[in-house]
């Protein structure tokens, strides 16, 4: 049975399998970590070869070459780039589709701000999936409303890590169904941190710092109100204050240490300029080296139209947006090229943080994360100013990654 052999790091967590088993012999379980993982029911297996056919981590894009179209971008809505994490340019994607009387799926806070993959079919509904969520969505239950979107002849957007997008292309492709109007687009992944943890320091914001008559109204995990390069975590009430609290006690903080990241992910299979989307999204963080000439203050995409349907949308947007092409050098991240590296540690901070009965003790313990990550936040402004990003980048995979793989 392929899902028995499975170690932890084999698996994404994208419920392919799951949604694809017409014996419904596997449901999705949440371990301790509070990452789902695939459990079979063997009684009710078949043995039909699905999920091992759906499985988006029996394909491994890292090293392969691939030569995507890509751009420096920003939207010209400066409102809509107040409110994106980076240069607004999904917002001018969902629009695009939306345009063609299609539906969007993306990932959005609920109304518990647990995080989830969501449907909208209005542009009011597509507001929740702007800004970035560094948390694990729960995409399990959009498989087969995209399945049945699609076999009613809707356009479709689907954004995700790759992984997830992987994930459901592979879906729709064993149920054979037609994907002509089907978009996908992947981000420029660091990996996903764990649902338990997120939900633990939620609740140690509202046991401990938001008085009992007050409520969490936004969460921005990515605010621009200093400026895009100085992002930061912020949680507004519908009475009080905590941005001193969530300033020292960030969640950004804690998912930039690792410690909380998915195993799969230190493995990532998506590391690559090949992708599985038809469009990759990120942020441009070496904007100086492109020689942009248009504002970037507020925040600038990095957008790959990986296939011929992606680039003709992007030309029909030309009117919307700030577009420079640029080469893959220019616009080079870690994660275009190697997985993030699990950190030394991590399993001694889930054994302490598991069995603490004072949470957040733990997580104000490791929240610094190692010496290198340390290393790497204090130093990453000034060399994506210097244009020296992409040159440590590659020496840090060359002394410290190669050693520890």
């Amino acid at each position: 049975m392929f899902l028995d052999n499975q170690m932890p790091e084999d698996c994404c967590g994208c419920a392919a399998c799951s949604n694809i088993c017409n014996f419904s012999a596997i449901t999705m379980k949440q371990n301790a970590e509070g990452f789902y993982y695939p459990e079979v029911d063997k009684d009710k297996c078949r043995d039909c070869g699905m999920c091992q056919k759906v499985c988006p981590m029996r394909d491994n894009y890292v090293g392969q070459t691939a030569s995507p179209v890509i751009y420096a971008a920003r939207n010209h809505d400066e409102n809509i780039l107040k409110d994106s994490s980076s240069g607004g340019m999904f917002t001018l994607l969902a629009d695009w589709i939306l345009k063609q009387k299609g539906v969007v799926y993306g990932v959005a806070f609920d109304e518990d701000y647990y995080v989830r993959h969501m449907r909208a079919e209005t542009e009011e509904e597509v507001l929740k999936f702007r800004r970035s969520k560094y948390v694990e969505s729960d995409v399990k239950e959009v498989y087969t409303h995209i399945a049945d979107d699609l076999q009613q002849g809707r356009v479709v957007l689907f954004t995700g890590t790759p992984c997830q997008v992987a994930g459901i292309t592979k879906y729709l492709k064993a149920r054979r169904v037609n994907t002509e109007k089907f978009y996908t687009c992947d981000n420029i992944c660091h990996g996903v941190p764990s649902r338990k943890l997120w939900k633990d320091y939620l609740d140690i914001l509202k046991k401990k710092y938001i008085a009992p008559d007050d409520e969490i109204i936004d969460i921005n995990m990515r605010s621009k109100k200093i400026s895009w390069r100085q992002q930061t975590f912020d949680v507004q009430l519908k009475k009080g204050n905590i941005d001193n609290i969530v300033s020292e006690f960030s969640f950004n903080k804690i998912f930039q240490g690792l410690y909380g990241n998915r195993s799969s992910c230190f493995k990532c299979h998506y590391t690559s300029y090949k992708r599985p989307g038809d469009f990759t999204i990120g942020d441009f963080w070496t904007s100086e080296k492109a020689g942009l000439t248009f504002d970037t203050e507020s925040g600038v995409s990095v957008i790959f139209a990986n296939t011929q349907k992606a680039e003709t949308v992007l030309n029909d947007l030309r009117e919307s947006a700030d577009f420079k092409e640029v080469s893959a050098k220019e616009c080079w991240q870690p994660h275009l090229e190697y997985a993030a590296k699990v950190p030394g540690n991590r399993a001694k901070f889930w054994e302490e943080y598991l069995s603490a009965p004072d949470k957040e003790a733990v997580l104000r313990k490791y929240i610094k994360g190692a010496l290198g990550i340390r290393i790497i936040r204090f130093l990453s402004p000034f060399l994506r100013k210097t244009g020296l990003y992409g040159f440590a980048g590659k020496m840090y995979k060359l002394i410290i990654v190669k050693k520890r793989s």
